[in-house]
Order: C-alpha cells, then structure tokens, then sequence
C-alpha cells in the first residue's frame, strides 16, 4: 500500500518542481529566438511616448525634449564574452538612462518591463555603453529597488551579471522594471526563473500614441490642459503611491497638500504620457 502510494506521489511532485522550475529567457545577444530583428533603427519607431509588447517584454520609450530616441530597443551588433560563459554577438540599446522620482525606483523613460505569476528569480546580462564608463542597470516594483548591478572601468569589467530575488508580494499586481541608472547601458540577456511570465498584450496595434495632453505644476496645483476626451489623470509620489486619481473630460487642476516631486500619467483614448514635475 505504500509502495503504490509513493508511486502516486513521485508523478505529482516532479510536475509541481517541472512548474516551479520554468524559465522565461530574452537573448537579445543572440537574436531572442528571432523575435528581436537586428536594426539599427530600434523596434519598429521607438520614439516619444512610444511602448510595444515583444515575446511578453514590455517596452517604453519617452523623450520629454521631445529630440527623438530613435535607438531605444534597437538590437545591432556588437559583441561580449561574460565571466559564465555566456556570448552575446548583438547588443539591446537602452540609449540612455530611465529617468524616474527621486531614487530612481519608477522609471519614466526608456526602459524595460515585464509582469510574473509569483515569486521568481531574475537574472541580467548587461554591459556599460561607453567602454571604461561606471554604469549601472536597476530593477524595480516601481515602489523599491528590489537589485542592481554596477560595472567598473576596463575589459570584462565592463560587462555585468546580477541576480534579484523577487517575492510573491513585490510581484504581486505590479510591473517589474528593468533600466539604466542616468545613462546608457546595453542589456544581453535577461532571464526570469520559478514562475510564470504573464505581461499582457497592448490593447491598441504594436505601439501606443504620446498623449497630447499638456502637464505642469505651479505653487501647490497641477495644471492639464489640451485634454480633448476623457481621460484617467494619476499622482504619484516618489514611493510610486498614488495620491491623486480622477476621471475628467476637459481641462482641470489638481490641488497638490504636499510640497516634492510627483509623476503625473495621463491616459485616454487619445494617447498616454507620465511626465515628471515639481510642486512648491
């Protein structure tokens, strides 16, 4: 009896480890299973206020000076040997950092993301973009900074790995962000392990319209105009909370109690932004 009770126990323990065990990877070093096309332009036009969904990797780029960032999710060649062995022939441009609230924990441009079922483990293969140049590549819940990698200056030392535990809460309900700390870095490889990676589709075709809705504060308000359909308008703060949400047709201001520096997302049929501003 027990023998055929252990026989019945082993199936369902190896297919509870073969599910906890799943690994998602994005190879961008070597050409993610065909899913990253290499091109010197970027993934289709990754420019202002401009996001795509690629093989379930969240991409975002904005450009608040509005000059382009033509290069933001281009892959091209250049190539690196890691201290694992891992080779990647081809480079995924961040073109830059990811801007974000003070501490760096919710980007606000260019910048990779991605959503899981539970805990994981994620793991990051990247390379500094200027030779020699100390750079580093974050991830985040959007709330904390849940680890980072750092390079130095000079050959292989240039070239990073680093691995963050995530736990069920820090993925519960949120997006994990993956970016450059202020400027430019390339990501290789990013690999998720122990569970499932769920990032939703895009509700429009491959790339969402910049909104055209204008942002800014002045004294203790936030001011938003050129608003032309209804649009959902959310404040946060610098721990990613949010501290204002409201739905409105036309243009409006928000009083702000409290003095700092707070994201603003505006998002309508019309298009959707995050700009960062500064409230006396």
């Amino acid at each position: 009896m027990k023998k055929k009770l252990l026989l019945l126990i082993l199936p369902i323990l190896f297919i509870g480890l073969t599910v906890n065990a799943q690994t998602k990877t994005w190879d961008f070093g070597n050409n993610g299973g065909g899913y990253w096309p290499i091109t010197a332009s970027g993934v289709g036009t990754i420019g202002a206020g401009t996001e795509a969904v690629i093989d379930k990797l969240g991409l975002f780029s904005n450009d608040p000076a509005n000059t382009g960032i033509v290069n933001f999710g281009a892959v091209n060649a250049s190539g690196a040997s890691f201290d694992d062995l891992y080779v990647g022939v081809n480079r995924f441009q961040l073109n830059g950092g990811g801007g974000g609230t003070a501490g760096n924990v919710l980007p606000t441009q260019r910048y990779v993301y991605f959503t899981v079922s539970g805990a994981c483990t994620v793991k990051v293969w990247f390379k500094t973009g200027s030779n020699g140049a100390v750079r580093s590549v974050l991830c985040t819940d959007g709330s904390a900074i849940l680890g980072s990698g750092t390079s130095n200056s000079g050959g292989n030392l240039d070239l990073v790995i680093f691995t963050v535990n995530i736990s069920a809460a820090q993925a519960l309900g949120k997006k994990i962000y993956i970016y450059g700390d202020t400027t430019s870095s390339n990501l290789y490889k990013i690999e998720v392990t122990g569970a499932t990676v769920t990032t939703p589709s895009l509700a429009t075709t491959s790339f969402k319209k910049q909104s055209d809705v204008m942002v800014y504060a002045k004294n203790n308000r936030i001011f938003l105009s050129n608003i032309k359909s209804s649009t959902q308008v959310k404040v946060y703060n610098v721990l990613g909370a949010v501290v204002k949400s409201t739905k409105t047709d036309s243009d409006t201001n928000l009083d702000i109690n409290k003095g700092g520096v707070y994201i603003v997302n505006v998002k309508s049929v019309d298009g959707e932004k995050s700009v960062k501003v500064i409230v006396q």
